[in-house]
């Protein structure tokens, strides 16, 4: 059946219709769709405004809120309301849904925009005092120490090591990816589903799995040493998957005609990749290699893992440790030093432009895009072909040509050259924060004498670790090996060792706290005020407790937030073992409640209770960066004396059983360790220390040592041996004069000869007779005695247990800024062992002086005694040793032979505590990894394929 359509309708639905133009003859004004009008800058402007006076109202009149982050994000919900309000009164509800959506995305991009320009400002803001300086970029920090000024030292060594590093993995990374990103998108199939599945996988890879799995394989498995091509490696595992990810969707997107008209003439696959698909992707291939090498220039931790750390210079890639620019940041700017951390971020800026260098050749390159031509080119289009690739070969030559320049600029007359009367070899070491002041500043000062001196304070137990494992030529701990901690026994390294002191220091108790604004100087702690507030029973600073021991402060109820080590750490060990022996009760009851066995005893592992409040963070530089933001008021840590000095914060004093409080300046530190009782293999025993009866004593005072290899095993060798005991010879010397500046305290006398003797077993020792006359040691004395022991000032009246306190600062602060303190004198020791003595109102306290002894004499013949410096027994004893050395304080003897020991020399247990398993556990425990990291990215893509395949069947 037809319908007819009738002829009115028909031409009404062929005609155009013409909009007769307004009566007035005046044109109609259109509206741009882009355009703003006056009325929607009202409302972007009246909103904001309103939503900020509502935040206001709200925060402050009607609501118990507060905050600057919780304002502003109240403030934009506020405005976003009260915006999509005005804007309805003029629009409709889809056009308010446009606005809303565009000011959301508008406030986004603003916010990313505003946390990029706050990062690079913030960095460049602290870098400001060192990026002037022209030593920054062409020394390295071989020279520069926590003490030296801006004026030595910086990051070409870092630089160089970061090109190098990326180098080598944009090496191994661009032809992979590539090649991997063009099977990718022209070979489709199974195999190229389950290949896209892993890459996937990977671009969700921990970087320290990665810096893991180099290490085992490269390190472990192959022993070869840490260096740069190992990091380079570790990097490329990185940056992988993001180059194979990035290129496979941009050589998804060429167009396929372009393909199919190669293929139409004649061509075959490989030539219409090679001439078709790669350069039609060229600039989308760039921005992917961009986008891995953006990825692993600045990764840390598998640097870290790989390629070890070094101050020195070090061009070579393939042997030694070699920094990178991020690892270095992340090395300065957890120091105490202002120089360091300034240092650290003008790294960080370098470290930018070095990304922003790398950007603009990388597109300068490679950035055309495809069939783009420069106007000579669209001129003379016919005979341009081969002028053009002579123009690219010009031009990747000239890239070539400047940044070969640039690396001649930079090597030029910087590079350490190594005496010629002493050529040293390089060597390693890793462990205590605690000592990381005194090495750092050591392994400073010898490279004038040609020394490379590398080492990382990873942590006392991470460095025995290493030390038992070969990984490292020696290590420095508080804690020797030998027995168990939690449970777990530390067996002794199968190498042969022997330990040796190398300088002694306090625990100080770090902390901020503020009354009225004004900073705390002058706190003072009993023993068992300590114990309580590390073991969670003092919760408040106004706890009664302590103010007892502070009567002339009103100390204000803020929490207390206890700071303790989260890694194996020998301060945590020296703690625990004051409090398992001297506040025994206390630190079980603890212990039960961390889920420990009781007795408790010493640990390297801080036991934590949840709920408690407690920060546990990593490493001393951590510790005691958190405690000394202003933001973190209410927290106290325990660290090396040497830290609170350095960063220009204040130490408790501790009472002793004198019924002082002392703080752990050097001369207090060596009157204490009058009274340890040095082991025959120069470990120490401190139980009389913490009961000296000295009221110039602080308790928690002890020694650091050096483990050292006595045989050529693993790595070691006869040249490593003389480096290593060319750098014992300087710090066991000339290194003891400036230890109370760092905040330590120097070696006395009779220790100092028991470690010459110590360095002798080192293979390859050098036969260096050192003039002990000449080592300028404040401990010194011409009669054998402690000279700076001698000489340390008493207390005065007012730090006697209950006297009023609040005078003379402590640490790196001064009595000046004390509140609520009457004034008076202070005293305190100085460098070299003087006294300080200040005014009304604000006295100060000097942080040198340094050094004490230990029991037993340097050495001896068999029956015979020998003199004590300052005081205890006496002790006669032969060596024993393997290699014939003669005899040690108290009967020496290393792990390489046995020993005979005569006197009275009061022994004790070894002050040792246990971190790891034996070998064989970490091997199992690496395969273990290995395999778990395996099937993580391996069997999701099978599994998601075996489901497809299952759904396609039941299809």
């Amino acid at each position: 059946m037809s319908h007819t359509v009738p002829a009115a309708t028909a031409v009404a639905a062929t005609t155009t219709v013409v909009v007769a133009p307004p009566a007035d003859g005046t044109d109609e004004v259109r509206r741009r769709p882009g355009g703003a009008r006056a009325s929607d800058r009202f409302a972007l402007v009246g909103a904001l405004a309103g939503g900020v006076g509502a935040t206001v109202l709200l925060f402050r009149y009607l609501l118990p809120l507060n905050g600057p982050l919780g304002f502003v994000v109240c403030s934009w919900l506020c405005f976003l309301g009260l915006y999509a309000l005005l804007v309805a009164q003029d629009e409709n509800g889809l056009a308010v849904r446009d606005r809303l959506a565009t000011v959301v995305v508008h406030s986004l991009a603003a916010l990313v925009v505003i946390a990029l320009a706050f990062t690079v400002g913030y960095t460049l803001y602290q870098g400001k005092d060192a990026l002037p300086h022209g030593n920054f970029y062409t020394q390295d920090m071989s020279e520069a120490d926590s003490l030296t000024p801006l004026v030595v030292g910086g990051v070409k060594h870092a630089l160089v090591g970061s090109l190098e590093q990326i180098g080598i993995a944009l090496a191994i990374t661009v032809p992979l990816g590539v090649s991997c990103a063009v099977f990718l998108s022209e070979v489709p199939g199974r195999l190229a589903r389950f290949v896209r599945t892993v890459v996937e996988a990977m671009t969700a890879l921990p970087s320290v799995v990665a810096g893991l799995f180099v290490y085992v394989v490269v390190v472990s498995v192959v022993h070869w040493q840490q260096c740069g091509l190992a990091a380079g490696c570790a990097l490329s595992v990185m940056m992988l998957p993001i180059i194979i990810r990035a290129g496979d969707v941009v050589l998804r997107l060429v167009p396929a005609s372009l393909k199919e008209a190669s293929f139409a003439l004649g061509a075959g696959r490989l030539r219409t990749v090679w001439q078709v698909v790669l350069p039609t992707a060229r600039s989308g291939l760039t921005t992917a290699v961009i986008l891995g090498t953006a990825r692993g220039i600045g990764e840390t931790s598998p640097v870290l893992l790989t390629s070890g750390y070094n101050k020195a210079f070090n061009g070579d890639p393939l042997h030694n440790p070699q920094v990178s620019l991020p690892l270095l940041v992340f090395t300065l700017v957890r120091l105490p030093s202002k120089w360091q951390i300034s240092r650290g971020f003008g790294a960080a800026a370098v470290l930018m432009l070095l990304v922003l260098a790398l950007f603009l050749t990388a597109r300068l390159i490679g950035g055309r895009a495809p069939g783009e031509l420069s106007r000579r080119q669209q001129k003379r289009r016919a005979g341009a072909s081969a002028r053009i690739a002579t123009r690219n070969a010009r031009r990747a030559g000239a890239v070539a040509a400047s940044l070969a320049l640039i690396a001649v600029g930079v090597l030029w007359g910087g590079t350490p050259q190594a005496s010629a009367a002493a050529p040293y070899v390089s060597i390693d070491g890793a462990g205590s924060t605690w000592s990381s002041n005194a090495m750092d500043a050591w392994t400073t000062n010898v490279k004038q004498y040609g020394m490379t001196v590398n080492f990382n304070a990873t942590g006392s137990s991470d460095g025995r670790t290493k030390f038992k494992n070969g990984t490292n030529d020696f290590d420095v701990s508080e804690i020797p090996y030998g027995i168990t901690d939690d449970g777990v026994y530390e067996a002794p390294p199968s190498r042969h060792f022997a330990y040796m002191p190398i300088v002694a220091g306090g625990t100080s108790f770090m902390y901020n706290l503020k009354i009225d604004g004004h900073r705390v100087t002058t706190l003072r702690l009993s023993p068992d005020t300590i114990a309580k507030i590390f073991t969670g029973v003092i919760t408040k600073w106004n706890d009664p407790v302590i103010a007892a021991d502070n009567p002339s402060l009103t100390l204000p109820a803020r929490q207390i937030v206890p700071v303790v080590r989260s890694d194996g750490s020998g301060t945590t060990a020296q703690l625990t073992t004051w409090l398992s022996k001297k506040e025994t009760s206390l630190w079980n009851a603890y212990c039960v409640k961390a889920g420990r066995s009781s007795p408790c005893g010493v640990t390297s592992f801080y036991p934590l209770v949840n709920g408690q409040g407690f920060q546990s963070l990593g490493s001393s530089q951590s510790v005691s960066g958190f405690v000394a933001q202003d933001n973190n008021e209410g927290s106290i840590t325990y660290v090396e004396y040497s830290y609170a000095v350095l960063t220009g914060y204040p130490v408790a004093k501790m009472l002793n059983v004198a019924g002082y409080y002392d703080g752990p300046t050097a001369a207090n530190v060596a009157v204490a360790l009058t009274k340890a009782q040095i082991n025959s293999d120069l470990t120490q025993n401190l139980d009389q220390v913490y009961d000296n009866p000295d009221p110039r004593t602080y308790p928690l005072s002890s020694y650091s040592y050096m483990i050292l290899p006595t045989a050529v095993e693993d790595k070691f060798t006869t040249a490593k041996g003389n480096t290593l005991s060319a750098f014992a010879y300087y710090f066991l010397c000339q290194g003891q004069q400036n230890a109370d500046r760092l905040g330590y305290s120097p070696l006395p006398i009779n220790l100092v000869k028991a470690a010459l003797i110590q360095v002798k077993k080192i293979p390859g020792a050098e036969a260096n007779t050192v003039n002990i006359a000449g080592c300028h040691n404040p401990t010194f004395s011409t009669d054998g005695t402690n000279t700076l022991a001698r000489t340390a000032p008493y207390p005065p009246a007012s730090d006697k247990k209950g006297g009023s306190g609040g005078t003379g600062g402590t640490g790196g602060q001064t009595a000046s800024q004390q509140p609520g303190t009457s004034g008076g004198s202070t005293s305190g020791g100085t460098s070299g062992g003087g006294s300080a003595t200040g005014g009304t109102g604000a006295g100060t306290n000097g942080t040198g002086g340094a050094g004490s002894s230990g029991s037993g004499s340097s050495g001896g013949t068999a029956g015979s005694s020998a003199s004590q410096t300052g005081g205890g027994s006496t002790a006669g004893s032969t060596g024993g040793s393997g290699s014939g050395d003669p005899g040690l304080v108290g009967g020496g003897g290393s792990s390489g032979g046995g020993s005979t020991s005569g006197g009275n020399t009061v022994l004790a247990n070894p002050v040792t505590i246990a971190a790891s398993s034996d070998g064989t556990l970490q091997h199992v425990l690496m395969v273990v990894a290995g395999l778990l990291l395996v099937s993580i990215v391996v069997l999701p893509p099978v599994l998601a394929g075996r489901a497809a395949r299952r759904r396609g069947v039941e299809r």
